[in-house]
C-alpha cells in the first residue's frame, strides 16, 4: 500500500529533516510515527500527500509514485486530521464534513446518506449537530468532526498529525478508544504521528521511531518495548516497559493463556469484560479498587476470577515464551 523508498528531505541544501527512510505500511495496518520533537515525523508524513516535496528517495501509494500525481487530485483521496481539527469557523458541521464530497461532484443524497453514517460513527446525532457550527462543540466533539471529515470520502490512507494531543487525558483516552473501535470496522491503512510512547503502543499495529531524521526501529509494539534495537529506543522505551505491554493485552488474551481462579458467590466482586484492557485491570487491583475481579464474558457468565497474581504470570509467559517477530 505505501512504500518509502530511501526517502530524504534536506532543507537549505544541507539539514536533514529525513534521513533515507525505507518502510512498507501495508493495507489496513495503522502505523505510528513515533519520536522527539523535530525528528521528522510530521515532515515524512507530509511528504505523503505532497505538502512537503520530497528531496531523495521516493514513496510509493498503491505502486505509484506520489511525485508523479497530481497534488490536488491526491489530497482529495487522502483524509487528513491535524491536532487543531482544522474546521471552518464559518462553516457549519454537514458542510464541514461534506467539503471534499461536494468537491468530488457527489449528489446530494449520497452526500448525506454519508454524513449520517459518518456522524453515527463517530457517536455524534447527525440531525442535533447537522446545522451547528465548530464553536457551539466541544474539543473532543470537534475532534471527531475532524476524523468524521477525513473519512468523508472513503478514502484509502489516512494522514493523522497527532490528531488528540490538544485533548485533556480523559477525553483523549475516550477518542482513542473510539476511534479504535472505528478502525476495526473502517480497516484504513493509517500513517498516525504522535510523541507519546504509551499512545503508539496503544494504537499502532507497528511502530516507527525516530532520532535526528532516522528511522531507528520499525516493527510490532511488543518488539519495540521487549526487544528495542539500540540504547536510543531502549531509553525512549523507558523502565517501565512491562507496564506499558499491558495496552497489548486484552483479559481475553490472558483468559485464553492462563486458568482462571474458581468463582465462588459469596459476597460481592467487582466484574470485569473480557474485552477490557490488562492495563486497566492492573490499574483496578493496584489502586485497591478491589482485591479481585470476576471475568465476565460476552453473555455474562462469570468465567473466573482474576488476580494480580495471575496477570503477572500472564505477561511473564509473553515476554518469556513470543517468538521473535520481525517487521
Amino acid at each position: 500500500m505505501l512504500e518509502f523508498k530511501n526517502v530524504s528531505k534536506i532543507y537549505n541544501g544541507n539539514k536533514k529533516a529525513v534521513d533515507h527512510v525505507n518502510f512498507n505500511v501495508d493495507e489496513g495496518e495503522l502505523v505510528v510515527l513515533l519520536g522527539p520533537s523535530g525528528c521528522g515525523k510530521t515532515t515524512l508524513l507530509r511528504m505523503v500527500n505532497q505538502l512537503e516535496s520530497i528531496t531523495e528517495g521516493d514513496i510509493h501509494l498503491n505502486n505509484k509514485s506520489v511525485k508523479e500525481s497530481n497534488k490536488i487530485e491526491m489530497r482529495r483521496k487522502i483524509g487528513y486530521v491535524i491536532q487543531s481539527n482544522g474546521l471552518f469557523p464559518n462553516m457549519t458541521i454537514e458542510k464541514n464534513v461534506m467539503i471534499v464530497p461536494d468537491l468530488l461532484g457527489w449528489d446530494r443524497k449520497k452526500q448525506l446518506d454519508r454524513f449520517n453514517y459518518l456522524m453515527e460513527l463517530i457517536g455524534l446525532h447527525p440531525d442535533e449537530y447537522r446545522k451547528r457550527y465548530p464553536h457551539e462543540l466541544s474539543g473532543g466533539q470537534q475532534q471527531r468532526v475532524g476524523v468524521a471529515r477525513a473519512l468523508a470520502a472513503d478514502p484509502p490512507v489516512m494522514l493523522m498529525d497527532e490528531p488528540f494531543g490538544a485533548l485533556d487525558p480523559i477525553i483523549r483516552t475516550k477518542i482513542q478508544d473510539e476511534f479504535l473501535q472505528i478502525q476495526k470496522e473502517i480497516k484504513k491503512t493509517i500513517l498516525f504521528v504522535s510523541h507519546d510512547i504509551d499512545e503508539a503502543v496503544k494504537m499502532g499495529d507497528k511502530i516507527a521511531l525516530f532520532r535526528d531524521g532516522q528511522l531507528q526501529q520499525y516493527n510490532h509494539p511488543f518488539e519495540i518495548l521487549h526487544r528495542p534495537a539500540n540504547e536510543f529506543v531502549s531509553e525512549f522505551v523507558g523502565q517501565d516497559r512491562v507496564l506499558k505491554s499491558t495496552s497489548l493485552y486484552s483479559v481475553k488474551d490472558l483468559v485464553d493463556s492462563v486458568s482462571l481462579t474458581g468463582y465462588q458467590k459469596a459476597g460481592s466482586v467487582q466484574t470485569v469484560q473480557e474485552d477490557t484492557s490488562l492495563r486497566i485491570v492492573i490499574s483496578k487491583l493496584l489502586n485497591q479498587e478491589a482485591e479481585q475481579l470476576a471475568v465476565e464474558d460476552t453473555k455474562g457468565k462469570i468465567k473466573g476470577i482474576l488476580t494480580l497474581d495471575l496477570v503477572e504470570k500472564f505477561l511473564y509467559k509473553q515476554i518469556k515464551e513470543t517468538p521473535k517477530r520481525t517487521g
